[in-house]
């Protein structure tokens, strides 16, 4: 197999490297390498020093923030096509926090030099990076405003439909790979009352869940569940 096509096919076809010009992109990914990775197994771990640009090709993986020893929340769930790491390597800082694979996994890495020439040439990317950037952010925001003011159902119902992978495909059921003691420490609540919530909503045809998965089903329900909380704020 030759390892340079493969990466170069598969990166041209992300969001983040689909405006890199093809020979700059082609000498860039002889210098990648695929690794492939079993589940639970941890990519970095935050203080660690960033090296490398992370993306995911198969699988799905999650980045977590730690608070102190106690409390872990769930900053993204990446699937295909995703990628990891670029804020610290884009500030030369250590990595913000960590990321763990949720299933068998395969991804390219990507030195940081080969990251940063790229970066540095190619406005695209930076342009790329800051738009999630600014999300993510407006999403931290929202979910300060929401632990404060929405109730259980609000909270529960913004922090799953903010985990959906954003590359669903249109008028698919969207799905994240999760477990509810995860969703219900990152929506700032206890595992029984997400678990009563999450049976609700499975009753009434609005989700489905399986181990380690839940699947929206009625995207519009839930939206509205959001909707109608901050109406009473």
């Amino acid at each position: 197999m030759d390892i340079k096509k493969t990466v170069f096919q598969f990166l041209k076809n992300t969001e983040l490297f689909c405006s890199v010009p093809a020979a700059m992109l082609e000498e860039a990914s002889g210098n990648c390498r695929i690794a492939r990775v079993k589940r639970s197994q941890f990519l970095y771990q935050k203080g660690d020093v960033a090296n490398y640009l992370y993306i995911l090709k198969k699988g799905y993986l999650m980045e977590l923030f730690s608070y102190r020893e106690s409390l872990e929340m769930i900053v993204k769930v990446k699937s295909p096509g995703e990628y990891f790491g670029e804020t610290a390597l884009l500030t030369d800082m250590n990595y913000l926090n960590t990321a763990i694979t949720m299933e068998d996994s395969e991804l390219v890495i990507m030195p940081k030099s080969v990251f940063l020439k790229l970066a540095w040439a190619n406005p695209g990317i930076c342009r790329v990076v800051i738009q999630e950037l600014v999300e993510r952010l407006t999403n931290s925001a929202q979910n300060m405003l929401n632990s404060m003011y929405m109730d259980a159902p609000g909270r529960l119902a913004f922090t799953l439909i903010n985990l959906l992978p954003s590359n669903s495909e249109p008028g698919s059921p969207r799905e994240v790979r999760i477990t509810q003691q995860a969703l219900a420490s990152t929506a700032g609540m206890a595992r029984q009352t997400a678990a009563v919530i999450l049976g609700d909503w499975r009753k009434n045809g609005w989700i489905s869940t399986d181990r380690g998965k839940i699947s929206v089903l009625d995207y519009d329900s839930l939206m509205e569940i959001i909707m109608n909380s901050e109406l009473r704020t």
